[in-house]
This record gives structure tokens, C-alpha cells and sequence, in this order.
């Protein structure tokens, strides 16, 4: 009896910790804010198979690139300027 017991508490113990790790892995944040600095636009966006957004951003007489994990976190921003001769 208390082997049963043992198994059954087992079994919820297991159940309870892979429902609880697969909800951290599948999570999908539904709202994001991104906020840009003044005068600036997005000419362009994508989104990668991973969830990753890439923006191209163009200010002035520049151009930026800014890449985002699947969170919302910004991971790489690259800035291209245009040189004037």
C-alpha cells in the first residue's frame, strides 16, 4: 500500500514539474513596445522562424539595425552612417 502510495505522489510530482517547465519554454510574450528615438522610422521589418524581429530604422543621415530575441529584448544594434564627400 504505501509503495502505491509513493508512486502515486511520484507521478503528480512529475506531472506538475513538466507542465510547469513547458510553459516556460512555449511562452510567447502577446505585447511588445519598442520605442524610437525622435524623427526616426522603420523602413523595414522582419521576423525570423525563431521569433526574432529585425528592424531597419533610418534617422537623419543614418540608418540603424536593430535586432530582438523573441521577448522583446534588444540583442545587436548595428549603425550605418553616409559618409558626405
Amino acid at each position: 500500500m504505501a509503495i502505491l502510495i509513493v508512486a502515486a505522489l511520484v507521478v503528480i510530482v512529475v506531472t506538475i514539474y513538466s507542465r510547469l517547465t513547458e510553459v516556460g519554454q512555449n511562452a510567447v510574450p502577446r505585447q511588445s513596445e519598442i520605442s524610437l528615438p525622435a524623427r526616426a522610422r522603420v523602413n523595414s521589418a522582419s521576423v525570423g522562424e525563431n521569433g526574432q524581429i529585425l528592424l531597419l530604422i533610418e534617422q537623419d543621415n543614418r540608418q540603424q539595425l536593430w535586432q530582438f530575441d523573441r521577448s522583446g529584448r534588444l540583442q545587436r544594434q548595428i549603425e550605418i552612417r553616409m559618409s558626405t564627400p
